[in-house]
């Protein structure tokens, strides 16, 4: 790609994404979903990269046109914890918006990434949520304090984990078949035996 001109449609981007990361991507995919009441087109890629490669593919988007930070979802997906930053390329371009969901695994035993603040200053807020709630340490993140959950909260359990650093004692198994299967009663609203 010689001159770069925005709008970039999801093909474009991903020419521009090889010749810079190359290697560095797996698993990219071009999808197209019809949404809302117009069934107007929506525009994703969706790739992995290792969390050492990842500041620098936010860097070459960033090279683009600033990218426009949604969200980063998290998941405990039992052996690493699943990060997904949620872009949007081409973003003030009516109709020509493309969603770039990028996945970044990390191991349980290493749970860290390094912040993209710098890059994209209002990534603190979901990288803040992702340290409290999956237990993820957030490198040179410029303020790591609690955000959503109270102080008193306990400091090694993490809301949205599944294994023993989670809140097993505190919440419902739904991830239980038998006790996802029973409906709640006044006696006990969570369901499951009573």
């Amino acid at each position: 790609m010689k001159d770069i001109k925005l709008p970039l449609n999801p093909e474009e981007l991903e020419e521009y994404l090889d010749e810079r990361m190359g290697e560095s991507i797996d698993d990219l995919e071009i999808e197209e979903i019809k949404k809302g009441i117009k069934q107007r087109a929506m525009k994703l890629i969706w790739l992995t990269v290792e969390r050492e490669d990842f500041r620098d593919l936010v860097k070459e988007l960033a090279k683009l046109h600033q990218p426009h930070l949604s969200v980063a979802s998290g998941s405990d997906m039992g052996d690493f914890i699943e990060l997904i930053y949620h872009f949007a390329v081409n973003y003030g371009y009516p109709g020509e918006e493309v969603s770039v969901n990028v996945k970044v695994h990390l191991p349980k035993d290493d749970p860290t990434i390094s912040t993209i603040t710098d890059i994209v200053p209002g990534a603190i807020t979901t990288e803040r949520e992702k340290q409290e709630f999956l237990g993820v340490t957030v490198e040179d993140i410029p303020d790591s304090r609690r955000l959503w959950l109270d102080e008193v909260f306990p400091e090694d359990k993490y809301p949205w984990r599944w294994d023993d650093k989670g809140m097993e004692e505190q919440s419902r198994y739904v991830h239980d078949e038998d006790e996802a299967a029973t409906p709640p009663t006044k006696k006990n609203p969570r369901g499951g035996d009573d």
